[in-house]
Formats: structure tokens, sequence, C-alpha cells
């Protein structure tokens, strides 16, 4: 059985994660707006890079845990700005093919360093060990089934 103590740890652990997360959501717009996208643009155009390049509309939304019509405004953005190219999938528009277009991928490689200068912003007090102990430790959690 769980002490109060114990109770508190874990909701102290469930503040911090949110807080983090906040923090990154935060600290991706102001970083992102600099290459003149948003955090769901970038986001989007990173997973793209990741898939070398070519995917389903609908895995994407998937992929990143945000909602089909988030995912198309997004992708609609970075279409217009010649980042990406869609491929219609006839009647069923979830099934859009995208491409990454030679824009869309120097794009991404802004991403990439932005992403590792936030990535130090937030942990850069950590040891290799701690980091890898704290991996290991939100794959576990994350392992839990909600009840």
């Amino acid at each position: 059985m769980k002490t109060q103590s114990d109770v508190n740890s874990f909701s102290q652990l469930f503040e911090l994660i949110s807080e983090l997360a906040r923090r990154k959501y935060q600290d991706g717009e102001r970083l992102f707006s600099t290459i003149g996208l948003n955090h769901t643009e970038a986001r989007l155009l990173n997973a793209l890079y990741e898939e070398e390049g070519v995917c389903e509309q609908e895995r994407l939304s998937s992929y990143l845990h945000v909602d089909r019509s988030n995912a198309g405004r997004g992708l609609k953005r970075l279409e217009l700005e010649g980042y990406i190219e869609r491929q219609r999938g006839g009647s069923d528009k979830r099934r859009n093919g995208v491409k990454m277009t030679e824009k869309g991928e120097k794009k991404a490689g802004e991403i990439h360093a932005l992403r590792e200068k936030m990535t130090e912003s937030f942990f850069g007090s950590l040891t290799i060990e701690e980091a890898t102990q704290a991996v290991t430790l939100l794959r576990k959690a994350l392992e839990n089934k909600p009840k």
C-alpha cells in the first residue's frame, strides 16, 4: 500500500512532466517562429523527414498524436510554403500521401538544429547516465495502461 509520501512523490512527478510538456510547447513555438513555422508545422515536417520524406497524412497525425484537422491545417500551410507536396487519395482525404520537397528538406535541417538547442536548454545539466535513467523510468511509466 502506498503511503502519503509515496502519493506526493507521484503527484510531484506528474506535475513536473506536465510542466516539461508545457515548456517544450512554449519554447518550441518561440524557437520555430524564428524560422516561420509553428510548433505543429515543425513537428509535422520533422516527422515526415524521419519517415524518409514520404508518408500518409493520417499516419503523420497518428504518429504525432494530433487530430486530423489540426494536422491537415499544418500540412496545408507547409504545402502553400512549398515544403511538401500532397498527392490526393481520391474521395478519402485521410489517405493523402505527403512528400517532402527539397525546400522542405532544408527546412527540416533548420528544425533539427533548433530541436538540439531546445534539448540542450532543457537537459544540459543532466549527465548521460541521468538522462538514460530518466528515459528508462519514463518508458516504464508509459507501459502502464489507463484503468
